[in-house]
Order: structure tokens, then C-alpha cells, then sequence
């Protein structure tokens, strides 16, 4: 048996006696089959195959002991600074360790010496909390740069047995070099909630939302109060989307939410309860974005790459993009105040291709939110031509990549931020012109936890003095050209996750029963109008990661026109009408279930015997109230006895076409003959004749 045959039997060997006796595979075995090893003989991982997790550093190298970072204070440490970390140890081993210490490293050196930290036996599954202390006089650092730090809980031999590795910038007063311009992006979307349908009349009609969720988001601790609350005060521009304050300024001042999400009827509903959070929200956000640049996205963030693809310039959804461009701008200066910037577009995952670039060309659209995926130029700039006045804003993958992560996990956050300080000063030490710029584009949904990490960054490190936030314009200044890739070269993950031709056709086939529908309102600009914000909503790019819920919201758009239309009909009768005598009148009545009144309808009748009905009113213009039945009087004139089939049916005026199905009813005419009207008269006559002669007899009776 050969060298290398001797060596895997003995592996096989010493794996097998640890499983049969229950013993822990020791360092050496772990090493002999593959396990990381360590940078130098103290740093070799223990781990016990019985524990039922174990800690992780970034470096994907395993430990047993978790080190958990709560705090790091300061963020951005100065010269005179204590650096102080508190946290938790967890023993994930089955057995109890004593004799450990914490110690310190910096950028995996050796343990800074005189700096450590005795723990106490720390117990099977106990978790301990920490704090430790070091100057920063004692981590030796020079050159201003983003070094990295250790916390290592190490055994009483010496074994690192947890490590927690983080960034820690150092940037002393008078280092030199002009500060890097940094334009960030703070986002306000969702997904949306309000339907097109509403409850009530007039003034009174009170909005119907899908879900309460938005209660939520607003209430405090919610995403979007998070969002507001984190961005306050900092010098950055806000991203909003118009349909966003939409919704909330609907809520405050009072809304119904759907009990059966999408259903298209609006007595299907109950009150909503989130009026008094939205209202906080519309305040907190004012007072935020007071003084700030803030950009309003084309009404509903408009999924453009989707419709792009997808769409055609034909449908009537793309009539809707040019106008959505100007309402969004009317809706974020009405709601928050000041002239806002409506020339952003942001494609989802900011990916862009030539098709993409044409439609937000087409829209007037020139500043183009952009991951730098599809465009090509020969140097890293934040800021890229795309001819003529547009220009595509290319966020700072690093900062993107710690953005996306899910922070909800223990000592997440802090590690967070101190990774986008060191990638901020990273780039203010690397970049050949720091006046060139940096634009940090975080996801578009931001959580409350990576904005308050974003912000913190963004204030320690403007605090700090290597980083001066401006607006998106003023960073590269001369913005080089950039070539957008064909269609092609569209990244097939993010098409894969688009809105489909049919979903869109299915948006864009509301639009002519719309049209019928507004031929007969009274005020068809109000409906017109939420019908055309919900086709907007049906699209947005909010929709994205749940394509379940965009088709079931234009299913609702769809079924309340639809039931819009279906509510204005005729009321059938019930048995037959019998009509005696020449003229006489025919009750038709109306149902009107929608919210506002009817004016452009006309009702028509006609007779199947004109020789023994005739109708002498055909064409009656019909003017009704909202929600309530409307009754009209048909002038008929009788000829002869017989039944008669009287057909009633609703046409608009704008058009001449019908309205509904039409309603027949049979009309009996009993029309007596000249002479039994003249023996009934006679009769009569004598009745009163007799009566008199009675009256006079008794007067004078009474007399006598």
C-alpha cells in the first residue's frame, strides 16, 4: 500500500474509533480530513460533531462558541478613542469551557498584547454578555485606510475557539485628500393597496383598499415610518413614488378595506383603521424631505422595463405613461411641497438595455437609475452618458451587496455599517479623481434596518471627513458616454420575473369598457380617473416578487368595471300590466348601483302592435340619482283589446348603443265598446237622480 493509501486508511481509522467511542474529532484528525485550517497553530477551529449549531465568521471558517457583536463605539474612532464592543458568547458544545479569554487582532496580526479580557466558565448552551475595551492607541494603526479588527475567544491552550472579524476605518484629522462626493438615493415605495372601487357618493366616497397592510408599514416600528424616520435631517434625495403618498393621504382622511381582496364590489368592505398612522407618516415624511432634493417617480413606479419588453406602444396603458410622468409630479408638490424632480426613471433591478432606455427617452425620463448592468464604459464612473440630456445614475455595487442582505439576524446591523464605512473610505482612498463621485442606490423597498445602518454610515463617515453628500448632478461633472446593450443581453433572471404580454393586455382590455362605462356618468372624470390610477397600480414594478398578487389586482380593476356596467340595467316586472281606456301610463324603472348619477343614457320602447298599443313617449333621455332606482312614466295609447309585448331597453347617448339587455313585458288592453260605456253612463245617471229624489223626500219630512 502506497504513501497516500496508508494516509487515508488512518483517516478511515481515527474516524471510526471517534464515532464508536463518542469521543469529539480533535483538531489534527479535522485537519487530516479537509476541515479549514487556520492561518497559524492558534487559530485551528475545535469543533464537536454533537453540537447542535456552531458560530460563523465572514470568512465562512466555523467555530463553536458563537461571538456575537451587539454595540461598536465609536463607528469612525479618533485618535484619543476607546474602542468598546459589547455582546454575547454562546457555548454551542455539549461540554463547559473555562480558562478562556477575549483578545483582540487587527487585520489577522497577532493578539494585541496587555488588551485581553478573562471569561468565566461558559456552561453547555449558556449565552454570556461582554464588553470589551481597547485604546485605539494599542491597535497600532497608521495609514488611513478601512483595516479590519478580531475578537477571538481563545482557550486555555491557546485554541481560537470563536472569532468575530468587522470593520473598523480609520481616518485621523489632517490625512489628507478632498473628501469623496456622495449622492444617495433614499427610496418611499410599496407595493400597492388601493383598488379603483370606492364606497359612498360625492365627497363622501371613501376609498377601498385591498389589505390594511399599509396601517403597518406607517405605524411606528413599521418599514415606511422607519424608512422616514432614518432619513430625516440627512442631505440626500429622496425617491418617492406618487402613488405611495396617494394611498397614504387616502387613508388619512378616512378609508374601507376589502373583505375579499379584489372583489370589485365596494359594499364588500370595512373600515379601515390605519387613518390616524398615515396620517403621522404624510407628517413625518414633510418634515424630512424639508429642504432636500426629492425625485417623484412617474405615477405607481410604472414597471418600465416590463412594459418595455413586453408592451406595445399601440395599447392604451402606454397612452397612460406620459400622463402618470406629469401626475406624479402634481401629487409629491401637492403632499409634501416644492417642485419636485420628474425626470427619474428607475427600472427594476436597474438593469437597462436599448429598449428601456428608448421608452424613458419617449417619456422625457432623462435620469436613469442604473446597477451598471447593460451599460459598458471604459471606466468605473457613478454618472454615464446616454446621448442627448440622459444620463443614468450607476449605484456602488458594494454598498448594494450589503443593502440587499436580510440584517434581522443578531450583531447584524453593526456589522453592516461598519462594512459600508470601510467600503466608503475604501473608495475615497482608491479613487483616482474622489470628485468624480460615488451614488449609493440601495434596494428599492428598503427595510427599517438597512436604512438606519445606511444612514448611521452615511452620517459617520460625513462626520468623519472622507465623504461629502451632494445631489446626483453634482457628482462627475463631465459624465462619459456609456453604450446600452441590445435587447439580447437583457439579464434572463430579471425577464424571467417580468409582467408577460397577457398580463399586460389584460391591464390594457380595461380600457374600453372604461370608455363605455364613462359615456353614462355624470362626473366620468372621477371614475376615469381612478380606473386609469389602478391600471398604473395593476403595472408596478412593486409587483415584481409577487406576480400572484398583480394578476389578482387587475382581475379587480377588470371586475369593477365590469360590475360598473352590469349595475345600471332595468328592472324586470313581475306579472302583466292590463291597461284600460285610451291613454294611459307604463311604470319602467331603472337600477343604478353605482356611487354617482346618470346622464348619458337614454331609454327607448316600443310596441309589437303599434296598431293596437302605440307608445307615444319612444325616446326618453334618462337622468337618475346614484345608488338608488329611477322610475319613468312610458305614454301609451290604447286601440284595441288584446295582449300586447312593450320592449324597453337602454341605449348611450354618446353612440346610439345599446346598454344592457332588453326588457319585454306583456300589456293587456281592455278597452270597453262605445255602447257599454254609454248603458254604464245611464246607470249612473239614474243612481244620482235617485239619490236627489231621496235627499228632497227626507227635507221635506222634515219640514212637515
Amino acid at each position: 500500500m502506497g504513501a497516500r493509501g496508508r494516509a487515508l486508511r488512518a483517516v478511515l481509522l481515527v474516524g471510526l474509533a471517534a464515532l464508536l467511542s463518542g469521543l469529539a474529532v480533535g483538531p489534527l484528525a479535522m485537519l487530516a480530513l479537509g476541515a479549514p485550517g487556520p492561518a497559524d497553530g492558534a487559530d485551528a477551529p475545535v469543533l464537536t460533531p454533537r453540537a447542535p449549531r456552531s458560530g460563523q465568521d465572514d470568512t465562512g471558517a466555523t467555530y463553536p462558541v458563537d461571538v456575537i457583536m451587539d454595540t461598536l463605539t465609536p463607528a469612525v474612532p479618533k485618535p484619543d478613542s476607546t474602542v468598546a464592543v459589547t455582546g454575547r458568547l454562546v457555548n454551542n458544545t455539549t461540554r463547559q469551557i473555562t480558562g478562556a479569554h477575549l483578545g483582540v487582532r487587527v487585520d489577522q496580526e497577532g493578539e494585541v498584547a496587555g488588551h485581553t479580557v478573562d471569561v468565566a466558565p461558559l456552561v453547555p448552551g449558556q449565552s454570556l454578555p461582554f464588553t470589551f475595551d481597547v485604546p485605539v492607541s494599542a491597535l497600532g494603526l497608521s495609514a488611513p485606510r478601512d483595516y479590519r479588527i478580531g475578537l477571538a475567544f481563545v482557550g486555555e491552550d491557546g485554541t481560537v475557539l470563536g472569532l468575530l472579524r468587522t470593520h473598523l476605518p480609520w481616518y485621523p484629522p489632517n490625512t489628507g485628500g478632498p473628501p469623496l462626493n456622495v449622492a444617495a438615493l433614499w427610496p418611499l415605495t410599496d407595493t400597492p393597496h388601493m383598488e379603483a372601487v370606492s364606497l359612498g357618493t360625492g365627497e363622501n366616497a371613501k376609498p377601498v383598499f385591498r389589505d390594511d397592510a399599509l396601517a403597518d408599514e406607517f405605524a411606528p416600528g413599521g418599514r415606511l415610518r422607519q424608512v422616514a424616520a432614518a432619513g430625516a435631517g440627512l442631505p440626500v434625495t429622496w425617491v418617492a413614488d406618487p402613488g405611495l403618498l396617494d394611498e397614504a393621504h387616502s387613508m388619512a382622511s378616512g378609508y374601507q378595506v376589502a373583505k375579499t381582496p379584489d372583489s370589485g364590489n365596494p359594499q364588500d368592505s370595512r373600515r379601515g383603521t390605519g387613518d390616524k398612522m398615515a396620517t403621522a407618516w404624510l407628517t413625518a415624511v414633510k418634515s424630512a424631505v424639508r429642504g432636500r432634493m426629492v425625485a417623484a417617480l412617474p405615477y405607481a413606479d410604472p414597471d418600465l422595463a416590463s412594459i418595455a419588453h413586453n408592451g406595445s406602444s399601440r395599447d392604451a396603458l402606454a397612452a397612460q405613461l406620459g400622463p402618470a410622468v406629469g401626475l406624479g409630479g402634481q401629487i409629491v408638490a401637492g403632499t409634501l411641497g416644492g417642485p419636485p424632480h420628474t425626470e427619474m426613471a428607475w427600472p427594476y433591478g436597474g438593469a437597462v438595455d436599448r429598449s428601456i432606455v428608448s421608452l424613458t427617452g419617449k417619456l422625457a425620463l432623462n435620469t436613469v437609475v442604473s446597477s451598471g448592468v447593460g451599460l459598458s464604459t471604459g471606466t468605473s464612473q457613478p454618472r454615464v452618458s446616454l446621448g442627448g440630456a440622459a444620463t443614468a445614475l450607476v449605484g456602488d455595487p458594494a454598498s448594494d451587496a450589503v443593502l440587499e442582505r436580510d440584517l434581522t439576524g443578531e450583531g447584524d446591523p453593526v456589522a453592516a455599517r461598519q462594512e459600508l464605512l470601510g467600503d466608503l473610505l475604501d473608495a475615497q482612498r482608491h479613487s483616482p479623481d474622489t470628485q468624480s463621485g460615488l451614488v449609493v442606490v440601495p434596494p428599492r423597498q428598503l427595510t427599517g434596518q438597512a436604512a438606519q445602518v445606511l444612514a448611521d454610515a452615511l452620517r459617520s463617515a460625513s462626520d468623519g471627513g472622507w465623504i461629502h453628500l451632494v445631489a446626483p448632478e453634482q457628482v462627475a461633472d463631465k459624465p462619459p458616454p456609456a453604450t446600452v446593450a441590445t435587447v439580447g443581453g437583457y439579464p434572463q433572471e430579471l425577464r424571467d420575473t417580468e409582467l408577460s404580454t397577457q398580463d399586460i393586455k389584460a391591464v390594457d382590455s380595461i380600457q374600453p369598457d372604461l370608455d363605455t362605462l364613462s359615456r353614462v356618468l355624470s362626473d366620468p372624470d372621477r371614475t376615469t380617473n381612478a380606473v386609469h390610477r389602478a391600471m398604473l397600480r395593476a403595472v408596478s414594478t412593486g409587483w415584481r416578487t409577487n406576480t400572484q398578487g398583480a394578476e389578482s389586482y387587475s382581475e379587480g380593476v377588470e371586475a369593477y368595471v365590469d360590475n360598473s356596467i352590469t349595475s345600471v340595467r332595468l328592472l324586470p316586472k313581475v306579472g302583466a300590466l292590463t291597461v284600460a281606456g285610451g291613454s294611459a301610463s307604463v311604470p319602467v324603472t331603472l337600477v343604478n348601483g353605482l356611487q354617482q348619477g346618470l346622464a348619458g343614457l337614454e331609454l327607448r320602447v316600443t310596441s309589437s302592435m303599434p296598431s293596437r298599443l302605440t307608445v307615444t313617449t319612444p325616446l326618453i333621455p334618462i337622468t337618475a340619482p346614484a345608488a338608488a332606482n329611477h322610475t319613468e312614466q312610458i305614454k301609451v295609447e290604447a286601440h284595441t283589446n288584446g295582449p300586447v309585448q312593450v320592449t324597453a331597453r337602454l341605449y348611450t347617448k354618446a353612440n346610439g348603443r345599446p346598454w344592457g339587455d332588453p326588457l319585454t313585458f306583456r300589456v293587456t288592453v281592455r278597452k270597453f265598446s262605445v255602447g257599454a260605456v254609454a248603458i254604464i253612463a245611464g246607470g249612473v245617471l239614474l243612481a244620482l237622480l235617485a239619490g236627489a229624489y231621496k235627499m228632497r223626500q227626507a227635507r221635506r219630512r222634515g219640514r212637515d
